[in-house]
C-alpha cells in the first residue's frame, strides 16, 4: 500500500540545498514504523482523491503555499512536521489559519514512531469512512420485540453513503424451499462435527437461501428476521449467520437494522469479526457485564460446540469460548453522531443453562452507567482488541 504525501516548503529551501533530502529521510523513518510506503507526489489530483490529506510542512515560509491549495481539499488537514527548519512553527500558523475558517486539522509532531502510530489510526478511520460509501445492507424487517425505531434509510444514506435494501421474508422462504447450498470450508467444518445430520442440513439450507439473496442483491451485509423460521420450519438462523460472517458478509440476527449498521461500522473499522450479543446481567460494583447470544462468527474462535437455540430449543446454535483478554464493546445510531465505544476485557466464557449459548463475562473499566441510563437499544457488538481510540477518531470525521 502507498500513501501519497504533499510536500510544502519555502520556495528557496531556506538556503538549504539538502532540505528536500532531509524531509525525505524523516518521511522514511516514519514509513519504517508504519509498515507501508509514504511517497511525495507532484500529482495533486491523485493526492486529493485519497481519503486522508497528509501535508508535509517542510519549513518556515511555506504558509502561503499551503494557503494556495488548501481549498481544493475537503479536509480534515493533517500537517506532518519535523523538528528542524521551523516546520512546527509554520504548521501552527497554518492550523490557526484553518481554525479561523472553520476547517479541521491536526499537527503531527514528535518521534517518528509515535507519528506513525497516529498516522495509522487516522488512515484507518478515514479509509473506513470512504469504504462505507455504497455499501448495500439487506434488511428483512425488525423482529416484533424491537420496539425502537428502525434505521432511517434516508439519514443513513445522507450521513454514510450506505444503502438499505428491503427484502421480504417471503423471498427467504422461497429460496429455503430449494433445499440447496454450496459447500465451503465452514459448512464442511460444521458437518464434520457429526451433530444431528438432518438438523445440520436444514440449518445449512438457511445459509444457502441467505447466500443466494446476498448474491442476487449484491449485498455487503444482511440481517435476518430469524425467529420467523422457528415456527414453520423448526430451524434457527444461527448457523447461517455464523457462516456468512466467517465469509466476510456482515450478518445480524432478529432483523435488527441498527445492529446491522453497528456491525458493519465496527467490522469495517477494525477488520475483526463481530459478536452481536444481548447484555444479560451486570454488576456496577465490579464494572462487569455478561453478554450472550446463540450465534458467533465461526472465524472468531476455534473452540465451540453445537447445541440448540436457547429460546426455542430448536435448530442448531453455537456455544463458543472466546479467549480472555482485550475487547471493545460498541453500538451506534445511523446519524453518525451518537455511539458508545469502550475498551474492555473478556474475563472468561460461561456455560449457563438460562442464557443464550455463547456467553462471556466482560469488564468495562470506564463503568456501566451507559447500559442502565442511555443504552442504544439491546444488542451490542463485541470485537477482539482495544479499538476505542480508533472509533473516536472515526466519529470525529463526521
Amino acid at each position: 500500500m502507498k500513501k501519497l504525501v504533499w510536500l510544502i516548503k519555502a520556495p528557496h529551501d531556506n538556503r538549504d540545498p539538502y532540505l528536500t533530502k532531509t524531509c525525505q529521510n524523516f518521511l522514511r523513518r516514519i514509513e519504517e514504523s508504519l509498515g507501508y510506503e509514504l511517497a511525495f507526489t507532484e500529482d495533486f489530483e491523485a493526492f486529493a482523491r485519497q481519503p486522508m490529506s497528509l501535508f508535509f510542512i517542510g519549513s518556515g515560509g511555506s504558509e502561503q503555499l499551503f494557503q494556495s491549495v488548501y481549498d481544493k481539499i475537503e479536509g480534515p488537514y493533517y500537517l506532518l512536521t519535523m523538528p528542524t527548519h521551523n516546520s512546527l512553527a509554520a504548521s501552527m500558523e497554518i492550523l490557526s489559519f484553518l481554525g479561523e475558517r472553520g476547517r479541521k486539522g491536526e499537527i503531527l509532531h514528535g518521534d517518528p514512531g509515535d507519528i506513525a502510530k497516529r498516522v495509522s489510526v487516522l488512515m484507518r478511520a478515514s479509509g473506513t469512512k470512504e469504504a462505507l460509501k455504497g455499501k448495500r445492507l439487506g434488511v428483512t424487517g425488525e423482529s416484533d420485540w424491537l420496539i425502537g425505531a428502525p434505521v432511517d434509510a434516508d439519514l443513513l444514506r445522507e450521513r454514510s453513503g450506505m444503502e438499505l435494501i428491503h427484502i421480504p421474508m417471503s423471498e427467504i422462504f422461497k429460496e429455503l424451499g430449494k433445499n440447496f447450498y454450496e459447500d465451503n470450508q465452514w459448512t464442511l467444518q460444521l458437518k464434520s462435527m457429526g451433530y444431528d445430520p438432518p438438523a445440520m442440513e436444514s440449518a445449512l439450507n438457511v445459509y444457502g437461501a441467505c447466500r443466494r439473496i446476498v448474491d442476487r442483491y449484491q449485498l455487503d451485509a444482511i440481517t435476518l428476521r430469524c425467529f420467523d423460521l422457528l415456527k414453520p420450519a423448526c430451524i434457527s438462523g444461527c448457523l447461517a449467520l455464523a457462516v456468512l460472517n466467517a465469509e466476510g458478509i456482515w450478518a445480524a440476527c432478529e432483523g435488527d437494522s441498527r445492529s446491522l449498521v453497528s456491525m458493519v461500522v465496527i467490522g469495517e473499522l477494525t477488520g475483526q469479526p463481530v459478536f452481536m450479543a444481548n447484555p444479560s446481567r451486570l454488576s456496577h460494583a465490579r464494572n462487569e457485564i455478561v453478554f450472550a447470544h446463540c450465534v458467533l462468527p465461526l472465524n472468531m474462535t476455534e473452540q465451540y460446540k453445537l447445541t440448540t437455540h436457547f429460546e426455542s430449543g430448536l435448530g442448531i446454535a453455537i456455544a463458543a469460548d472466546l479467549p480472555a483478554g482485550a475487547c471493545t464493546v460498541f453500538k451506534c445510531r445511523e446519524d453518525f453522531v451518537s455511539y458508545f465505544a469502550a475498551d474492555a476485557r473478556i474475563l472468561n466464557s460461561l456455560h449457563e443453562s438460562q442464557l443464550c449459548r455463547t456467553q462471556i463475562a466482560v469488564e468495562i473499566p470506564k463503568g456501566l452507567d451507559y447500559f442502565t441510563t442511555r443504552p442504544i437499544a439491546n444488542h451490542h457488538m463485541i470485537v477482539l482488541g482495544h479499538h476505542e481510540q480508533l472509533v473516536d477518531e472515526f466519529y470525529k470525521l463526521y
